[in-house]
């Protein structure tokens, strides 16, 4: 709106000198300018509310495709750890295309009335110099107006033409083009294929200080190949941290984190590969079943056998369309125990090797937590369990249990 206005000003303002000039002029001259003025204020009328609609759909393909950025590049990590990049770009492009679409019919709306406008000012200057001819005849107006009317054309024909796009252009909205396309820039996704994984993970002298001063210090830990550890302690001892830690995605202040292969050689995996299911369940607004299988349709065969080690059988029956029932992120229409299913179903169907389990069942009931956790524990991928208030009959089902405590360091 602000970039408008000026040529709007300037319109108006050019208009005024010329209506004060034919003032001078001659009555009949101001008269027929006025007529044309009004005429000119009225045709882009005939193309105002398509216009409106135009940019309204801008705006609203605009909005589409921000929460489309929004809705996957929250789960940008996922698809990154299960080489679903295609389907990123897909959804993006689709949403793209619609933006793309209205921009054209806004170009060809805008065009339409620029052609009007010419139309206009074209023929309104070939009345006025024809009409300054039939004055000068009649001597009612000099030779020499004739002489200037072509001039007098030229900035009449400029001052219409201003107001008139000007008028038409402020009934839309502002474009976000730019900022869609800035955030299009920033997706990068991924799609490197799994490496050979670690069979041992150490930490030595671990610790992470925090801007606040706050600092962790864990125990020197090691985690075996296909080991099920429960990892407990009180809040503010590091758990979730320590996955993060793990992950790469925190880097330690002091001593450091080793994987080993199966020879006792350290090794620098791809940290993308390791399965990790967080807190706060990663869903993408499409089908249970591709939020499952990560949009690998390779691994529909065993879509099934997942479903039901993690009990979301039962779950599915609730929906219509059962396992291909699509998820809205926004009215939210399953239960959080429901998200944690399908995340720890993602992580079976995947058979990933090493897998980080964050409050993986906070949401889901005891009965189903333990009957979960006893066909899970029996793959054969090392599995590391944060949990909280977990019965005695839980904890017997994993190996052992690395218990941390919180230590104050100066």
């Amino acid at each position: 709106m602000l970039v408008i206005f000026p040529y709007l000003i300037f319109g108006v303002v050019q208009l005024i000198t010329i209506i004060i000039y034919l003032i001078m002029l001659n009555w009949v001259l101001l008269i027929t300018i006025c007529i044309i003025v009004a005429i000119s204020l009225v045709l882009p009328k005939l193309i105002e509310k398509p216009l409106q609609k135009a940019n309204k759909l801008i705006s609203t393909s605009n909005e589409i495709y921000l929460d489309t950025l929004n809705d996957w590049l929250r789960g940008l990590d996922q698809l990154r750890q299960f080489a679903a990049g295609a389907k990123l770009f897909s959804v993006t492009q689709n949403a793209s295309k619609k933006l793309e679409d209205a921009t054209v019919k806004q170009t060809t709306y805008t065009k339409l009335l620029n052609a009007i406008n010419g139309i206009a000012s074209a023929l309104f200057g070939l009345i006025i110099f024809v009409l300054t001819g039939f004055l000068v005849k009649n001597g009612l107006v000099q030779m020499s107006t004739l002489l200037i009317v072509g001039n007098f054309r030229f900035y009449l024909n400029q001052a219409i033409n201003e107001i008139s796009q000007a008028r038409g252009e402020m009934k839309g909205v502002k474009s976000l083009i730019e900022e869609v396309n800035e955030a299009a820039e920033k997706v990068q996704v991924s799609d490197k294929q799994k490496t050979n994984m670690p069979t041992v993970i150490k930490t030595e002298s671990l610790r992470l200080d925090f801007p606040n001063g706050e600092k962790l210090s864990y125990p020197d830990i090691q985690i075996n190949q296909g080991e099920k550890i429960l990892l407990t302690g009180d809040s503010g001892t590091g758990k979730s941290t320590l996955f993060k830690l793990i992950l790469g995605e925190l880097a330690p202040s002091a001593g450091k984190i080793i994987f080993e292969d199966k020879d006792g050689n350290e090794i620098n995996p791809d940290l993308k590969t390791i399965g990790y299911l967080p807190q706060d369940p990663v869903i993408f607004p499409a089908s249970i079943k591709e939020n499952i299988t990560m949009f690998n349709n390779k691994l529909d065969n065993k879509v099934e056998r997942s479903v039901e080690e993690v009990d979301l059988s039962s779950d599915l029956q609730k929906f219509d369309e059962g396992i291909n029932k699509k998820l809205n992120l926004d009215k939210l229409n399953i239960s959080g125990g429901q998200r944690q299913k399908i995340v720890l179903a993602r992580a079976q169907v995947h058979d990933s090797d090493i897998i980080l389990i964050d409050e993986g069942t906070s949401a889901i009931d005891q009965s189903e937590t333990i009957d979960i956790l006893d066909k899970l524990l029996k793959s054969k991928a090392t599995i590391v369990f944060i949990a909280h208030n977990f019965t005695e009959e839980m904890h017997e089902l994993f190996y052992r249990e690395i218990h941390l405590i919180k230590t104050n360091i100066n």
